[in-house]
């Protein structure tokens, strides 16, 4: 096997000698090593040649080197892309490349990786629930006539009444680009289910803070935005919004031959630079609403309908789910079973409910929106404590339809003098501050390998 490795090799140097040195026709540039192959060669000839042997090269070292050739790119492709060629040569997209003739680069990427890495888990680190916001800019006073009594009772009690202080509109701006960044979390189906209203008004901060508890209005007032994050029970309503979603973002097919594209025939993509869906026909649609609906219990129904229809779908996939489970471990013992159903038992899905599902959604993209406000330098309090159908009333949020699993405010942290105490919240908690950690729980206690209970050694 050596003797044929460094045949390869020699051979791989002689046709890059033909493909680089022996373009020039005069044959001024052509090695001795070049001219064995007689008579002179085109560019196009050369290159096939080469891919050839390189093909060939690296097929016998794969197993050592953990290298293949790319005939459309002509660079060397590691191994962790090589498993991908085929699913990716299918869709007509390259593989990621890495050329491993030069180190410099490969350490130049490695040291990329790790300061992404350190980035990240430095923006993790330093989240924290802020307990008490820095007031950017106090509102004016109203001025009233000293010399009316009652206006100037009024006065004073305009005075003692809490506003909401005037926010700073570029944290503003800033919040809202990570609102759009938080758009790219993950939901199920890529339904999206949630909404946000995003509240920096002086007017709407003190109207929102009436409904909030505690401390947490003051967190509202102090504040320069609120992100009120609402889950949408019903996503079944925007079924027609979400196919043309779909249809808007799928590449237009480039039909080979004849037949219909109805979402299975094999058919050659227009990529463009983002991430596209294959073309999907109105069958393979509709089906995907039907899952949505069955997954989400978001029937496009009024909720004094749609509340007892997905209690009882969700309780006859239950008794179903049970039964299959059951044929399911019978089928292990018995051949007799196995015999019946040779392709094996379907399972079914645990259904949530619409809150349960649109909530679980919503919460990804808001963790995503606290992660972004931290890397940009932003304090950031989640809460849960309002007063769901006030701030509905004075949101205009539609009645029945969103729920309001939690509000985040963000803004610039208070600035303690030397001598002040951390700050707590309304029951005597510190949440931290920026390098001061709060408490979790033990990392066995929480994280298991493989079975429930059991440690994650890896060691």
């Amino acid at each position: 096997m050596g003797g044929h490795n460094g045949l390869l090799i020699l051979l791989a140097v002689a046709a890059c000698s033909v493909l680089f040195h022996g373009s020039n026709c005069s044959g001024e540039g052509t090695s001795t090593v070049a001219t064995a192959f007689a008579p002179p060669l085109s560019f196009s000839s050369r290159r096939h040649l080469l891919e050839g042997i390189m093909v060939s090269a690296c097929k016998m070292q794969s197993n050592n080197k953990g290298t293949t050739y790319s005939h459309k790119t002509h660079h060397v492709l590691s191994s962790s892309t090589t498993s991908d060629i085929d699913s990716k040569a299918e869709s007509g997209k390259e593989p990621v490349l890495v050329n491993n003739s030069n180190p410099s680069q490969m350490n130049e990427q490695l040291k990329n990786n790790n300061n992404l890495m350190d980035v990240f888990d430095s923006v993790v680190n330093k989240r924290y629930a802020c307990t008490r916001f820095q007031r950017y800019k106090e509102p004016s006073s109203n001025k009233f006539d000293v010399n009316n009594n009652n206006n100037a009772k009024e006065s004073s009690t305009n005075t003692a009444a809490p506003q909401a202080a005037i926010s700073d509109q570029s944290v503003v701006k800033q919040a809202c680009k990570c609102l759009e960044l938080s758009q790219r979390a993950p939901t199920g189906f890529n339904a999206q289910p949630y909404r946000v209203i995003l509240v920096y008004s002086k007017e709407e901060k003190e109207r929102l803070s009436q409904f909030c508890l505690g401390r947490n209005a003051d967190r509202v007032r102090d504040s320069d935005c609120t992100a009120v994050f609402l889950a949408d029970r019903e996503c079944g309503r925007d079924g027609k919004r979400y196919t043309k979603f779909l249809v808007d973002n799928m590449d237009p097919p480039l039909q080979n031959g004849d037949g219909d594209n109805d979402g299975t025939s094999t058919t050659k993509l227009q990529t463009n630079t983002s991430r596209t869906r294959r073309p999907l026909s109105s069958r393979a649609l509709f089906k995907l609403r039907m899952l949505i609906m069955l997954f989400s219990s978001g029937y496009p129904l009024p909720r004094f309908l749609n509340v007892p229809i997905s209690l009882g779908v969700r309780t006859a996939v239950s008794i179903l789910s049970f039964f299959a489970r059951c044929l399911h471990s019978m089928r292990q013992r018995f051949r007799i079973l196995s015999k019946l159903f040779p392709s094996g038992i379907q399972l079914l899905p645990t259904l949530s409910s619409a809150e349960t599902w649109a909530q679980k959604n919503t919460m990804l993209a808001a963790m995503t929106y606290l992660l972004a406000c931290t890397s940009r330098g932003l304090a950031t309090c989640p809460m849960e404590g309002i007063d769901a159908a006030g701030v509905r009333k004075v949101l205009g949020i539609p009645r029945g339809r969103y729920s309001i699993p939690l509000i985040v405010s963000a803004g610039t942290p208070y600035r303690r003098s030397v001598n002040e105490v951390s700050e707590t919240d309304d029951v005597g908690m510190s949440h931290g501050d920026d390098g001061n950690f709060s408490p979790r729980y033990k990392f066995d206690e929480v994280v298991f390998g493989n079975t429930f209970g059991v440690a994650c050694d890896l060691e």
